[in-house]
């Protein structure tokens, strides 16, 4: 009777591993297959040295993963493609240098946050100006999952 009931509790822990893993690994498999698309849209706040000259803004982006790679296009001409990294864990990381069209870069990017399969995933993080000084703009990416 003690080694059924041993049974049956490692079963039950087995099937409750099971359960929690599942949501992981479907994030996991879903960020490291094929091409997938998403609207998606960034919203900044206003630039901290000079807030009425650098009003906050927003702009729309599609956003394309695939094999692990995750690509970020405004839909203005003048905004910046951004790039990242999806991990196995469905971790997101998107890090470089911004900069207007043919010109030297004049910010970095940094954004952060996790794949969310069952809703919005938000990334957050910023702009910040590679002059020095400090000024920055908060922002966050966001986008829902392929429909």
């Amino acid at each position: 009777m003690h080694a059924k009931a041993w049974l049956e509790t490692r079963y039950r822990m087995t099937a409750l591993v099971a359960v929690l893993l599942t949501p992981a690994l479907t994030v996991a498999t879903h960020a490291q297959s094929a091409k997938q698309k998403h609207n998606g849209k960034i919203v900044c706040g206003s630039f901290s040295a000079d807030p009425k000259k650098y009003p906050a803004w927003n702009d729309d982006m599609e956003i394309t993963i695939e094999r692990g790679r995750l690509i970020a296009t405004p839909s203005r001409s003048q905004g910046q493609i951004m790039g990242g990294t999806v991990g196995p864990s469905g971790a997101v990381l998107m890090a470089g240098e911004g900069g207007l069209p043919g010109q030297p870069p004049e910010w970095t990017y940094e954004f952060a946050g996790k794949l969310n399969p069952k809703g919005p995933t938000v990334l957050r993080g910023q702009l910040a100006n590679i002059m020095g000084g400090g000024a920055k703009r908060s922002c966050s990416i966001s986008f829902d999952p392929p429909g």
